[in-house]
């Protein structure tokens, strides 16, 4: 729940000064906890006391902070003067951005739904509320499943399976486009749990998932809250991040954090945060992989440019610094090879690959029967490849593979091939990104 609560912090400053910058200062003086953070700490309390009237801890914690960062909306700080509250019918986001501890507490998933639907309804018993806030349990929920039920496992799938039943089973849609929902303040849970839902399915890290919450320029505050629960349930939260929150928190509020740690699992939370870092360093791994590899000047993809060179002439042998590919069958590979390369692309690739500055790490020529690539830097023949017409398209039917490859990040023959694979394609314009993808997997076995 410490990721609600972290979501409330950083999107605080901006809940009537909407920002539209992804950059902005995650934590400053400006900034501190509001309405949301108090709420989420009294459902903890009351869990903690085992106590269902959670109405009475809402009761009690917004009482002891009357005139939190932002204050109380108008409903909500009627029913916090009241002596005798009473819900009010509501169906505001309220209900969504408090619940994450229900999540986290040792219950069933169906005692799940019904201790969501209890802490929800001492104010917001609008059945829209209720369904808000147990979506956001469900969601939660599922993705600590997902962490619990497989070792090793990718954002994709936690979307795909972790978050499936929390969109499909209440109704909801994150087919959603930035213009539709950017800038725009909506407090309804209908209005903000797709969203935050949506943000969470575009996401790559805790970060990255707060930051696009509170940019967003809407309700900053409580969606970043609502953001925040579901994204720590997948990628865990950066020491640093926690440690920053914590400052903002009086002591009774950590004390409660404290509490409620000691009775949850929050040793998954260590096991997700593993998993963020483990999955960080593959994914630095495969950048570094991608730039010694990939094909073309990166660097122009940045301003939006095609990687490739302008190929204003047929490259030949004597275009480049070579050595050829080495005769001893002990340094080579030679592959039987079964690939189709369409006409239209071979008019491609019989152009050539000459590179235009350093950071392009590859030089190809093409003639009557061979492809082939060298290392720009070192001009170490890579690969070779055999074709001959079949029909209009044209059949590389042998590969060879120069074993000093290995060097360069292919360290056996399936992973050369389907390096092989993903330069032709991305030399003649097809989707790279899926045969750099192949070449990855290629490379774990």
């Amino acid at each position: 729940m410490l990721g609600a609560i972290i979501g409330d912090i950083v999107g605080s400053r901006w809940e009537f000064n909407p920002t539209n910058d992804y950059h902005f200062e995650l934590f400053s003086d400006k900034n501190g906890f509001t309405d949301d953070t108090i709420c989420t700490i009294a459902v903890a309390d009351a869990l903690l006391h085992h106590d269902s009237d959670f109405g009475k801890y809402i009761h009690r914690w917004c009482r002891k902070y009357p005139h939190p960062k932002g204050g109380y909306g108008g409903r909500f700080a009627q029913w916090v003067m009241s002596d005798n509250p009473k819900p009010y019918g509501s169906f505001g986001n309220g209900a969504a951005m408090r619940i994450s501890p229900v999540a986290w507490f040792s219950l069933s998933a169906t005692g799940k739904m019904e201790t969501a639907e209890k802490a929800t309804a001492c104010t917001h018993n609008h059945p829209e509320g209720i369904k808000g806030a147990q979506a956001v349990v469900t969601a939660i929920h599922d993705c600590l499943e997902m962490h619990h039920l497989y070792e090793h496992i990718g954002r994709d799938e936690i979307m795909n399976h972790g978050l499936k039943r929390a969109i499909n089973h209440f109704g909801y849609s994150i087919d959603i486009k930035l213009e539709d929902v950017q800038n725009r303040f909506d407090e309804t849970c209908q209005g903000t749990v797709p969203v935050a839902f949506w943000i969470i399915s575009q996401s790559v890290s805790f970060e990255d998932a707060i930051r696009k919450a509170v940019s967003l320029g809407a309700d900053a505050d409580t969606l970043g809250a609502i953001v925040g629960s579901i994204a720590e349930a997948i990628w865990g939260i950066p020491e640093w991040m926690k440690k920053k929150a914590l400052s903002y928190l009086p002591k009774d509020m950590r004390d409660v954090l404290a509490a409620f740690r000691q009775i949850c699992p929050w040793k998954l939370t260590a096991k997700i945060a593993k998993k963020q870092a483990e999955t960080e360093q593959k994914q630095h791994l495969a950048d570094i992989m991608k730039w010694k590899l990939g094909l073309g000047n990166l660097n122009k993809t940045l301003n939006g440019e095609s990687p490739l060179p302008e190929k204003v002439k047929i490259a030949t042998a004597k275009d480049w610094k070579t050595t050829p590919m080495p005769d001893d069958p002990n340094e080579v590979s030679e592959l039987p090879f079964d690939f189709v390369i369409p006409a239209e692309a071979m008019d491609i690739i019989r152009k050539g690959h000459i590179p235009e500055a350093m950071e392009d790490h590859w030089f190809m020529y093409c003639d009557d029967e061979y492809i082939r690539y060298f290392r720009s830097w070192s001009g170490i023949c890579a690969f070779e490849a055999h074709y001959t017409k079949k029909g209009d398209d044209y059949q590389v039917d042998k590969l060879r593979i120069n074993h000093a490859q290995a060097k360069f990040g292919t360290n056996a023959d399936e992973a050369g091939a389907a390096l092989f694979r993903h330069l032709i394609i991305a030399e003649s314009g097809g989707n790279s990104e899926a045969s750099w993808q192949n070449y990855l997997q290629a490379l774990d076995k």
